[in-house]
Parts: C-alpha cells; sequence; structure tokens
C-alpha cells in the first residue's frame, strides 16, 4: 500500500514534522554495531528529534514534500515517516522524522549519497531556519508481535535499560500467548544501537518498546484491559530485575512517503 504524503487531522502540532538538518553523521562505526543485540543486518531506523515553533510548521512539511518529489527524493530506498509528539515528558522535541530501511549500512549509505546534493542543501537549509535539533538515535528490530498494518498511525514507545535482553522478548512471548487474541495493534522491540537516548531517570536506554494502533481510543481500550489481566503483571514481574522502564512517548504519523517501502514491507 503506498501512501506518500498521507496527512492525519489537521491540528497544528502535527502537520508539523521537520528535519532538522539529516545532519550526516557518517562515520558509523561499526565497532558500535557490536553492542548490538544481533549480529546480522536487521530492519533499521534513524530517528532525528527537533523542535518545531507552531508558526514554522508549514515551512517544514513543505520542504520536505519537496524534496522528496525530486529525482533523489524519489530514489530513497526505504520509509520516511515525519512525526508529531502528543506526549514526550520533558523531552523539547516536538516531532521527529524517522528513516526506516534494511539495515543501518544502507542508512549510511543512504545519508553518504546525499552530500553535495543541491536539493538536499536546499532542504537542509529550510530546516535549519524553521526547526532546532534536539537529539538523533540508531537501532534494529528485534522482534514483532501482532498484525503488522499501514492503518496503524498512533505510536507508543518506551524506552527501557536491560541488561537481559532475552528474558524481555521471552516475556514478551509469553504476554501475547496470553493476550494476544485481545490484542488489536502491533508491538515490537528494537535495541537501539547508536545514540542511546537518555531516558527519564537520566540514564542510557538499551531498547525501546513499541506498539502501533489505529487510533489512541484503540489504544486506550487495550491498556484498560491489559491492565486487568493476570498475565501483565506475570511480565512485569518477570523483567523487573532485568529491566529499567525509562518513560514513554506518545506519537502520530503526521506525513508518511513510502512509494519504495511501507511498514508492512518493513517489517516482513
Amino acid at each position: 500500500m503506498t501512501r506518500s504524503h498521507k496527512k492525519f487531522s489537521v491540528c497544528a502540532t502535527e502537520t508539523a514534522n521537520g528535519e532538522r538538518g539529516m545532519k550526516l553523521k557518517l562515520g558509523l562505526m561499526f565497532s558500535a554495531l557490536m553492542l548490538s543485540c544481533h549480529a546480522s543486518a536487521a530492519p533499521s531506523f534513524k530517528t532525528y528529534d527537533i523542535a518545531v515553533p507552531l508558526t514554522k510548521q508549514g515551512a517544514v512539511v513543505e520542504a520536505t514534500n519537496k524534496f522528496m518529489a525530486t529525482k533523489i527524493g524519489k530514489s530513497f530506498k526505504g520509509s520516511l515517516h515525519l512525526n508529531s509528539y502528543l506526549a514526550n515528558g520533558m523531552n523539547p522535541a516536538t516531532h521527529s522524522f524517522v528513516l526506516l530501511m534494511d539495515s543501518m549500512a544502507a542508512i549510511a549509505e543512504w545519508e553518504d549519497g546525499l552530500a553535495g546534493n543541491p536539493d538536499i542543501m536546499e532542504f537542509w537549509s529550510t530546516l535549519e531556519a524553521n526547526s532546532t535539533p534536539v537529539s538523533e538515535y540508531m537501532g534494529s528490530l528485534i522482534k514483532t508481535w501482532g498484525d503488522i498494518s499501514n492503518d496503524d498511525r498512533i505510536w507508543q514507545v518506551t524506552r527501557f535499560y536491560s541488561t537481559d535482553p532475552a528474558t524481555m522478548v521471552a516475556s514478551m512471548d509469553a504476554l501475547i500467548a496470553k493476550t494476544g487474541k485481545r490484542f488489536p495493534g502491533q508491538t515490537a522491540i528494537h535495541a537501539m544501537n547508536i545514540g542511546h537516548r537518555n531516558g527519564a531517570n537520566d540514564s542510557f536506554s538499551t531498547h525501546m518498546l513499541v506498539n502501533g494502533y489505529e487510533s489512541v481510543a484503540e489504544m486506550e481500550e487495550w491498556i484498560n484491559y491489559l491492565n486487568t489481566q493476570p498475565a501483565w503483571g506475570e511480565f512485569l514481574g518477570a523483567v523487573r530485575s532485568s529491566t529499567t522502564w525509562q518513560g514513554t512517548d506518545l506519537i502520530q504519523n503526521a506525513v508518511i512517503y513510502d512509494d519504495n517501502m511501507d511498514l508492512e514491507e518493513f517489517l516482513d
């Protein structure tokens, strides 16, 4: 399913997404990749958090639309998501750009190929004039559960520090086995390989637990149900000694550019 330039309801904070100078931090240190929980290439992401004033959000979206319509923009082999933060604690970011590709190497290669291109230079110039960079980080998929769907536009992203990722995955297996028939969305665990954004307790996050839903109402219904289930308490107990929870963000897709790879293809 192709949904390039698909927008959600036009709330001022939602149509804004700026990608702050996707600054090419090229030097991906491959030694850092060894810190990942899995050695082989896996579907990967790179996130750029930015802060965009309300009055400048339209300019950021317009610049992104323009860049993605260029020859080099159309050559992007992944999926680009412009997201708005609906709630994210003390994080000053209002929006994020998320690149989804087959591997971290593919992301690095794509960004390397942008250097010196006049279209990307124009894009960066507009972003620099209309947004402020906050953070950037990079990671890869470990495992998914549930119904992977392009229709999911609401994302509940929980960062955590784990000393035993295998126990987290096994515990999630057990939770979904007991409650999955009622689970309306999709969930995934990602390793945060580079950037390791600080959590709410100001300690580094090693992983993210990401839940996707079609709406906030669907998410709320699931949370209310899950909180009544013994399996939820069993899950929390199983990971308590090896996991430090670091806060949850609520994110909504604002614009998605996925002509060459949609979410279902990314997670397939």
